[in-house]
Parts: C-alpha cells; structure tokens; sequence
C-alpha cells in the first residue's frame, strides 16, 4: 500500500513538473517540486492535480527569485490557478530559516481571525548572489551546517479563505511585522542567554 501511494506521489509530482514554468534559480524542476511539497499529504497533492501544483510552486519560486539578505519577503494575494484550491487566497513568505516561524504566523493569523487551510513549508538549502538574487535552489536543509555559501531559507505557502483586499493589505503588513519580531528574538538570544549565565 505505501508503495502504491509512493509511486502517485511521484507520478503526480512528475506531471506537474512536465506543467511548470522554468523559474530562475530553482534548477530541475523536478527535484524542486519534491523538495517543495516534501511535507504535504499525497491526498492534498491529487486533489489539487498537476497543473495547480506545478503553478503554486513556480509563483512561490518567482516571489523568491529575488531576496535581500536579513529581509522576509510576504505577501498575501488571490490564489487563483496558483493555490491548490482555486476559491483560496493565498499568503508567501521567504526568509531565513528560524525557530518559531510557523507559529507565529500562525497566531497572527488566529489573532486576525483567518482560518488555515493548508501549509506548505519547506525548509530549503538555497544559493544567492550578493544582490540577494537566487541562483541555485540545492535541495531540502538536512540538519548539517550549510556550507560558506548556502542560505538556509524558509519558504513557506498558506491557503486561507478569501478576504477582502483592505484586509488582506492589513495582514501583509502585520506578517511583516511579525517575521521581523521573530528575526529580531532569534537574533537577541545568544546575547540573552550569555548574560544569564
């Protein structure tokens, strides 16, 4: 049985990758899209098929095409052809892996009163030029330190319900804010904990 889903997994993703733009930086489309919805349930890729899944990963590709370093990239827009259900908006973010990420977005989310639907986050092994441009998307972050030239970056996908465009300039903003926060704690920790100690 996990054999057979294995295989419609691969199937499925190997179509959409037949489907997708080329996108800058990521490299083979293929190993992208696996690396990309590594952490999605097989059931959510086949509903979506491979059109949907080929379009959501290239947008998400093209927003990180370019990312200067120390920024998170957010945005909240209509899903449309590139969410895996059309009738859902849809909210990127690009930044430096970090801990607490997904949880602080999504309280900001609760905080807003906006239900999820579904996450795609992959953490990601990533090359950039000085001007923050992509160039090589080189596969997931596997628990080894990434070399002198690698970026560990989050790059995460969250479908919710559609929200009217006020409100979705609101939440763009607060994400922002957020991610920020994260990065600022994140950052300050180190120090902290010296001056405990």
């Amino acid at each position: 049985m996990a054999d057979h889903v294995g295989e419609d997994r691969k199937t499925l993703l190997a179509a959409a990758a037949e489907r997708a733009p080329g996108a800058a930086g990521v490299g083979d489309m293929g190993s992208y899209l696996h690396a990309y919805y590594r952490h999605v349930a097989t059931d959510d890729l086949a509903a979506a098929g491979p059109e949907r899944l080929a379009a959501a990963a290239s947008a998400q590709a093209e927003f990180a095409a370019h990312r200067p370093q120390g920024r998170a990239l957010v945005r909240v827009r209509r899903g449309g052809d590139a969410a895996l259900a059309g009738a859902r908006d849809a909210i990127d973010i690009v930044t430096d892996d970090m801990p607490f990420l997904v949880d602080s977005v999504r309280m900001e989310l609760t905080r807003h009163e906006v239900a999820v639907h579904l996450i795609v986050h992959p953490q990601l092994r990533v090359r950039r030029d000085v001007t923050g441009a992509l160039r090589e998307v080189l596969g997931l972050v596997d628990g080894d330190k990434p070399s002198h030239d690698e970026i560990a970056e989050s790059w995460t996908h969250i479908e919710i319900a559609q929200l009217p465009d006020s409100v979705s300039a609101t939440l763009q903003q607060d994400l922002q804010r957020v991610l920020g926060d994260v990065r600022v704690a994140v950052e300050d920790w180190p120090r902290m904990q010296a001056k405990a100690v």
